[in-house]
């Protein structure tokens, strides 16, 4: 495939320079790039501007980097079991107020241990807020406090839903229990 200068149109030999212009991104030679390099509203996007003894601009192709990828667990990784039975005590914005009034801290202090903006905090604390399971375990470590605790299900009845209609929650709650009938 050949690769041609969006500018001039002449043939580009080795690496092209990709430079952005007023939000169009284009495709450069070397001389060109080099021409439109010091432009203001002129951005290089691959390649690497230097400057010669002689003052003239030139820019060389960026090297680029082979990196292997590989997938990492996060350690914070919420297993979807037990976000289906684990939910968030009634009270979760008292408990966590008085937490940190008797441990003496400030809200600013408590979200950035949590890692969490200060207003966060105060729409959790003032119940506006459900922080998620791996905030909830957070706190509860930061603060020595239960906020988990296991989901009481309550097991509805076919067509229980509403006037006596099939809706989708009843068609998921059949075929889970035919599952596990097998």
């Amino acid at each position: 495939m050949v690769v041609t200068c969006d500018i001039c149109g002449r043939e580009i030999n080795g690496e092209p320079i990709v430079v952005e212009i007023d939000g169009a991104v284009l495709t450069l030679c070397q001389r060109c790039a080099s021409r439109y390099a010091n432009v203001k509203g002129v951005r290089v996007v691959s390649g690497v501007i230097q400057q010669t003894p002689s003052g003239q601009t030139t820019i060389k192709p960026r090297q680029r980097y082979i990196t292997p990828v590989r997938q990492v667990k996060r350690r914070n990784e919420v297993n979807v079991n037990q976000a289906e039975r684990l939910e968030v005590i009634d009270n979760y914005g008292e408990v966590i107020k008085d937490a940190r009034s008797r441990l003496g801290m400030s809200r600013d202090v408590l979200a950035s241990m949590l890692g969490i903006k200060e207003s966060t905090l105060r729409n959790i604390e003032d119940g506006k807020l459900i922080p998620d399971i791996n905030l909830a375990r957070k706190m509860e470590k930061v603060l020595g406090i239960k906020l988990l605790v296991e989901r009481e299900e309550a097991e509805m009845e076919f067509g229980e839903s509403g006037g006596g209609e099939v809706t989708l929650g009843d068609v998921v709650e059949i075929r889970r229990k035919d599952k596990e009938g097998q």
